[in-house]
Formats: structure tokens, C-alpha cells, sequence
């Protein structure tokens, strides 16, 4: 069984390891229905899309494209909470998605499609507007100055920013909740191997073995990440 996944998207999705929350989960879910042979490749979000619907691989992560003849969409592995985050120094108000007009911002790879439809057409009206694939470099141009706002998911902003002040200084920020939890579930070209997603999930959370996988927050991965290297 192959799953595409992002292939930066730590603490969800470790491509190191095979590890992260989303992984996780999908593995203990298929565990307790028996199923362990799982193979993950790793892909910028667009190819993950093209893979699912071309039938190359059996699941995909962040599929933005939703479910559709064909895909089928599981219940929910676990809610992001996308976020924008700006530098205290800069004292800027931003109260909602519509705050970010006249801004610098950075956002993720394919964030117009993901985020929800105000955002799509406020970026017309920013300063300037981009999107990288290692969010990494989202908190390093937040830091150095180089945008005013970043947006990007909240465990992701902290696993990357565990990471980045071992080597820089981290300047007082601000983080802006504008946008709503989002619902992340997997997408399936089986309805039965769906089915037999959700009736793992559902036995993962009643055992609490889904509660032990979902409490770990960006920063904690980030710290397990950084032991690891230094083996």
C-alpha cells in the first residue's frame, strides 16, 4: 500500500524517519486492522494530487482538490490550525484575513487552494505574496525581517522554530488565529481500503493509543529531530 505525502511537513509528516503525527496515525489505524505493509513516498503537495488521481499511488495527504468521483475522503486524522505570525516589533494589527491587505506575506506551497476562499483573493491586494515548500525558510524571512507575515500551520511553526533557535536568535512574535481549524483527512482511490481507515481510527481512539500520538506538539518533535542528528 503506498501513501504520498508532503515531503516537508514535519511534525505530520517526517520523511527521515517515516514518522510524524499523520503518519502516526494512519499506521496505527491500519495496524489494528491488520494491515502493516505500508510505503510512503515523498512529493511537493500538486504531485501528491496527480499521483492519487492518476491511480499511482493509494492514499494521499493534503489533497486539496477534495473528494470526488472516484476519491474517497476519510474521517479526519486530526484538525490543523493554520495561523499567521507577524513580529512583535512591528505591532501590526491583523484581526482577521482581511487585515493582511498592503502586507508582506509567505505563505506555504499551494496555501490559496488549502486555506479558505477570502484568502485566495486577499492575495491580490498584498504588498507581495509567495509561497515556499520547506516552510523552514518561513520562519527564517520572519526573523531576518525579510516579510511582514508568515502563514502556516501552528505544531509546524513551532517544530520549525525549535529547530531554528539553535543556531539564531528567535525576535518576540505574534501569532494571528484568522483562520479556522481545517479538518485533515486522507484521500483514497478504495472505498473499501477507506472503510477500513475509519474502522481503525475509530478502535485507535477509543483505545487512547490516538490521544498518545496527537498530544505531541511541534516542539517536542522538533527536540526528538534534533537528538536523533546528534547520534
Amino acid at each position: 500500500m503506498v501513501v504520498a505525502a508532503s515531503s516537508y511537513l514535519p511534525p505530520y509528516v517526517i520523511k527521515d524517519n517515516d514518522s510524524g503525527i499523520q503518519l502516526e496515525i494512519l499506521k496505527a489505524a491500519f495496524k489494528s486492522q491488520g494491515i502493516s505493509n505500508i510505503v510512503v513516498q515523498y512529493m511537493p503537495n500538486k504531485r501528491v494530487e496527480q499521483q492519487l488521481l492518476q491511480g499511482k499511488v493509494d492514499i494521499a495527504l493534503n489533497f486539496a482538490s477534495g473528494a470526488s468521483t472516484n476519491i474517497y475522503q476519510s474521517e479526519p486524522l486530526l484538525r490543523y490550525q493554520n495561523v499567521a505570525i507577524s513580529l512583535a516589533e512591528q505591532n501590526l494589527k491583523i484581526d482577521s484575513i482581511y487585515d493582511l491587505a498592503g502586507k508582506s506575506v509567505l505563505g506555504f506551497q499551494n496555501a490559496t487552494n488549502f486555506l479558505e476562499a477570502p484568502f485566495k483573493s486577499v492575495t491580490r491586494i498584498l504588498r507581495s505574496y509567495d509561497e515556499v515548500v520547506n516552510q523552514e525558510a518561513q520562519v527564517d524571512h520572519l526573523m531576518k525581517g525579510w516579510v511582514d507575515v508568515i502563514i502556516l500551520e501552528r505544531r509546524v511553526f513551532l517544530y520549525y522554530l525549535e529547530q531554528y533557535k539553535q543556531t539564531a536568535e528567535i525576535k518576540p512574535f505574534v501569532v494571528h488565529p484568522i483562520f479556522n481549524e481545517a479538518p485533515r483527512p486522507a484521500f483514497f482511490n478504495s472505498e473499501v481500503l477507506k472503510d477500513t481507515f475509519n474502522t481503525g481510527l475509530g478502535q485507535i481512539v477509543e483505545s487512547g493509543e490516538y490521544q498518545a500520538i496527537i498530544r505531541l506538539d511541534g516542539t517536542e518533535y522538533a527536540q526528538i529531530s534534533s537528538n536523533e542528528l546528534r547520534k
